[in-house]
């Protein structure tokens, strides 16, 4: 039984040995690379989203940076074994606004008073216009006054006058997952 026993810790402390630390670096990174190292490290939350994580793996974000992505991770972890995010490095903490700015260049007249532009992601629950959120519709034709606004394909649709970073003076697509900034 004390052979048994003593077998079954080297399996317990083995996979709690498993676990891995991840890193991402929104600057210096890159999503081809492993993560596991600071030579090494992703570059954005999608990689992170995407990734199998296990029970008491590691995601470390370098301070200072800044994502405009949601996290979503795949899996929590285990009872008393969670998946931990946190920070390495120095300087500010890392921030994940799920903001994407659209400036001028980013908007194409489709016709009329309806614009688009392209937006990778695979939902959007938010636009701000200026200081003041934007009308959600169902369809592309439903765009029909200010601050109206669609999303489908990677394509966000809006109502403007103009060029829509020019008419509001900023336009930015929030980039949630089920409209949460973290999401677990």
């Amino acid at each position: 039984m004390k052979a048994f026993l003593a077998f079954l810790g080297v399996v317990c402390l083995t996979a709690t040995g498993w676990a891995n630390t991840y890193y991402v670096d929104s600057a210096g990174g890159n999503d081809g690379n492993d993560g596991q190292s600071l030579q090494t490290p992703w570059k954005t939350v999608a990689k992170v989203n995407a990734a199998t994580l296990v029970a008491g793996d590691t995601v470390l974000f370098k301070r200072g940076g800044v994502w405009t992505e949601s996290l979503a991770p795949s899996a929590s972890g285990a009872a008393g074994n969670p998946i931990a995010f946190d920070a390495y490095g120095q300087g500010p903490a890392p921030l994940l606004t799920g903001y994407l700015g659209l400036a001028a260049g980013s908007w194409t007249l489709v016709s009329g008073n309806v614009w688009k532009a392209t937006v990778t992601a695979s939902s959007m629950n938010y636009v701000l216009f200026g200081t003041v959120w934007g009308n959600k519709k169902t369809a592309q034709s439903s765009v029909l006054r200010d601050r109206d606004w669609y999303f489908a394909l990677n394509t966000l649709y809006v109502f403007a006058s103009a060029n829509p970073a020019s008419y509001y003076g900023n336009v930015a697509a929030m980039l949630l997952a089920f409209g949460q900034m973290i999401y677990m």
